[in-house]
């Protein structure tokens, strides 16, 4: 028994001083086939600057340093790829039957840049472009298992993909991205940054190509994070199925602005991935506890998600300070289009604009409906075909008139005159309707109701040119303020329009008296989209004169010719046309 295991020992320290002796072997002198096979198969130029040799391992390992791969000819940048070490074990018994069996890769300092021209070709794509692999056919089986996959130890990892449509380049570099043998699956492990925020995910992975599971996952961006269970099916189109949960998930690192009041566009006319819903099917469930963004936080949020035959179906409920909040998306892959549906009855919109660090000068409930739908490759088109309606109806309350101030005095004027020298103004009830088509939105009902004035107004919203252009037309409570009761026109971008006299309006007349008599049907005649329920705003039933008013077109009559004269002095001293409101109104 002494002699087989001395036997034993020599033949392991016979086996290992081999393998280390291979460790010796200079490979360099194939650099030239191996960089000229890969031009031959590619286009493209290899480069080996480094040693070519074999790694001290039980299993050889392939060595090579100092990689380069070039880009395409119409690339931004001469290489598409550097790495300063690759390494690859090859399993040592299929070698000598000529088999390469891959058990594992190891790449140090790497650097690879993907990037696309303006018609979407890749620089990974070599030569002619291949005809798609055909449909399996009906039964067909045999989809091949992950196991066979290496194990994956990359460390140092940076990549790049430049959109060349829209020029724009997203960024990531990783610390470790590694898959690693685990029962009868991998253990998979990224850990970086992305675009400036840090990344980590772990999730134990399973199955074959035909249909692959994702188990534990986790994801972690930016210090917030979300986890559950996916499955991709690919026996027929493909399908991603699963359910995802997280305690708190924070959206503010990715939806962060430039501050807004730039007057830039609002809506970007980058092209949407909307081709992308007829691709592949998806029947996914979110659950989140929390949402936050910034200062705003919904709550108990579901939001179902299905994709099916191109068609997205994505109805989110919430809740925002204990108010149920509703948010139906839908959206047609093959058609560009895309609609929403929302509402909601008695939640506080003056929290809502303090969250969302527009305004705390508001403080009143709301009840709001939205009914629109758009078509186009890009938010812009989208917004410039939209149609449909929108309804606003806010209740009893107090706001401040430094919040049209930050616009005009006039403004200020025609919306809360006793609050010009910044008191607060009792607000009765505000109206606001809205119908859009091709991506104007008309002034069906515009109406707001303070204790010591009526104002109706008239204009549009124009998103595709992301100009405003309403006329706002008081009616004093008080004979004290007759002598302010002109038109003022609100206009100009959506991100920093202008208020001033309508001079017009006080040429050929000022309102004061409102016309018309009660509506008939009251608010729910005039803003289909309101719900009356005793939950909403709108079953209060103080907003009687103001939806009269606006349901009428306006107010009507003129003034006497001292108060025509004062307001045309107030018109020639008060020509300070506001500043733009670019963070309520802007992006």
């Amino acid at each position: 028994m002494g002699k087989f295991l001395r036997f034993l020992v020599i033949i392991v320290v016979l086996l290992a001083g081999a393998l280390y002796a291979l460790t010796f072997v200079d490979l360099g002198r194939f650099a030239p086939q191996i960089e000229t096979a890969a031009k031959d198969a590619t286009g493209r130029t290899l480069k080996i600057e480094g040693p070519l040799h074999i790694g001290f391992s039980l299993v050889p390992t392939v060595v090579a340093e100092k990689v380069s791969f070039s880009n395409a000819d119409w690339g931004t940048r001469p290489q598409m790829l550097t790495a300063e070490k690759l390494a690859l074990q090859v399993a040592l018994v299929p070698l000598l039957s000529s088999q390469v069996d891959v058990r594992s890769v190891t790449i140090e300092g790497a650097d690879i840049f993907l990037e696309t021209d303006r018609k979407g070709r890749g620089n990974w794509e070599f030569g002619e472009a291949e005809a798609p692999p055909a449909a399996p056919e009906e039964g067909a089986g045999g989809g091949l298992s992950l196991a066979g996959l290496p194990e994956l130890n990359v460390s140092d990892f940076r990549l790049a993909y430049r959109d060349g449509e829209t020029g724009q380049v997203s960024e990531a570099a990783f610390d470790e991205v590694s898959l690693a043998a685990q029962g009868g699956g991998y253990h998979a492990v990224i850990e970086g940054e992305v675009n400036g925020s840090s990344v980590s995910f772990s999730a134990d992975v399973a199955g074959g190509t035909e249909q692959a599971s994702l188990n534990n996952a986790l994801l972690t961006v930016a210090g917030t994070s979300i986890g559950g269970d996916l499955t991709l099916d690919m026996r027929a189109k493909p399908k991603l199925t699963g359910a995802l949960t997280s305690p708190a998930f924070d959206v503010t690192p990715f939806l962060k602005g430039d501050g807004g009041g730039s007057g830039g566009p609002l809506f970007s006319k980058d092209p949407l991935p909307l081709d992308a819903l007829t691709v592949a099917d998806a029947d996914l469930s979110l659950s989140l506890d929390e949402l936050r963004y910034g200062k705003l936080t919904l709550s108990s949020l579901k939001l179902p998600v299905k994709i099916d035959g191109g068609k997205l179906t994505a109805p989110l409920t919430a809740e925002y300070r204990g108010t149920p909040v509703k948010l139906a998306v839908n959206a047609d892959g093959a058609r560009g289009s895309v609609g929403i549906d929302a509402n909601a009855n008695n939640f506080d919109l003056g929290k809502l604009l303090a969250d969302l660090d527009l305004t705390t000068m508001l403080n009143a409930r709301a009840d709001f409906g939205a009914r629109l739908k758009g078509q186009g490759k890009s938010l812009h088109a989208i917004a410039s075909s939209l149609g449909g309606q929108t309804n606003l109806l806010i209740g009893k309350g107090t706001i401040n008139s430094r919040a049209f101030a930050v616009v005009s005095d006039d403004l200020v004027n025609v919306l809360i005159p006793n609050g010009e020298s910044g008191d607060t103004a009792q607000l009765v009830c505000a109206i606001s309707r809205f119908d859009f088509s091709g991506g104007v939105g008309k002034a069906a009902a515009l109406a707001l109701e303070t204790d010591s004035l009526i104002t109706t107004g008239t204009g549009t919203v124009n998103l595709g040119t992301e100009r405003i252009d309403l006329l706002f037309k008081p009616k004093p409570k008080k004979a004290s303020l007759v002598s302010l009761a002109f038109p003022v026109r609100l206009s100009g971008p959506l991100t920093s329009p202008s208020a001033g006299l309508d001079r017009t309006g006080v040429v050929t007349g000022v309102a004061t008296a409102v016309g018309g008599v009660a509506l008939t049907g009251g608010v729910g005649a005039l803003l289909p989209l309101m719900s009356t329920g005793t939950d909403s705003v709108a079953s209060g039933g103080e907003c009687g004169a103001a939806a009269a008013a606006a349901s009428s077109g306006g107010v009507a009559g003129t003034v006497g010719d001292a108060a025509e004269g004062a307001a045309r002095s107030v018109g020639d001293t008060l020509e300070n046309i506001g500043k733009g409101i670019g963070g309520i109104f802007g992006q």
